[in-house]
């Protein structure tokens, strides 16, 4: 690796959706996700998200997403890497 930065951290499964008013009600989650906490009430969303609203599902979590801001603002391709494990679940191999 002839690089400059490379991110060692766990992979996250990012799920992007457009949900109404109705998801947030039901799940009692606050417009403010940087504080949100799942909980056990929680354990059902990522399946109705995947199910329900077509979402778009990107390799994520704060390492990984550092590293590709990093990589775009360097301007040169190969100039960073990625290393990281995800778990294994049903969403590991997505």
């Amino acid at each position: 690796f002839k690089g400059v930065l490379v991110g060692m951290g766990q992979a996250a499964l990012e799920i992007h959706a457009k949900v109404g008013q109705d998801v947030f009600d039901k799940y009692e989650i606050k417009s403010d996700p940087v504080t949100f906490e799942a909980e056990e009430k929680h354990e059902s969303l990522v399946e109705e998200l995947i199910k329900d609203h077509d979402p778009q599902l990107v390799a994520g979590g704060p390492t990984q997403n550092t590293i590709r801001v990093a990589q775009w603002m360097l301007r040169k391709g190969g100039q960073t890497a990625f290393v990281g494990t995800n778990s294994d679940d049903d969403n590991g191999d997505l």
